[in-house]
């Protein structure tokens, strides 16, 4: 993956430098888990989940949600360019935003669905 710099107001790069809490940093599974589970039957917007671990039956040009070094990522792919939607800290904050724009604000992940270990 290719990475690069890019400017950003001091407090965003300060919140987004500080280590990930244990809680944030443990239970990405479950995450995957839940988002796939939630959007299970939505086949348009077409999207996919840590590299298509969890996906709508077509990919042509999906959202997709992926964490990298500690930070998640939702993006639009079309034409088989990725453009970044949103970047988040947060796993759960991620997950949300994804399933809510993924499915037009239709569906809600069932946290309680799979208990945290």
């Amino acid at each position: 993956m290719k990475m690069r710099m890019m400017e950003v107001p001091q407090y965003v790069a300060d919140e987004f430098e500080r280590p990930l809490n244990e809680s944030n940093s443990s239970g990405l599974d479950r995450v995957y888990l839940l988002i796939g589970r939630t959007l299970t039957g939505i086949e348009w917007p077409e999207w996919e989940v840590a590299g298509r671990r969890f996906h709508s039956t077509n990919s042509n040009e999906p959202f997709g949600f992926e964490e990298v070094a500690g930070k998640f990522y939702i993006y639009a792919e079309e034409r088989g360019a990725r453009s970044a939607v949103a970047v988040f800290k947060d796993d759960h904050l991620a997950a949300k935003y994804f399933v809510h724009l993924v499915s037009e604000g239709k569906r809600t992940i069932d946290w309680s669905s799979i208990p945290e270990r």
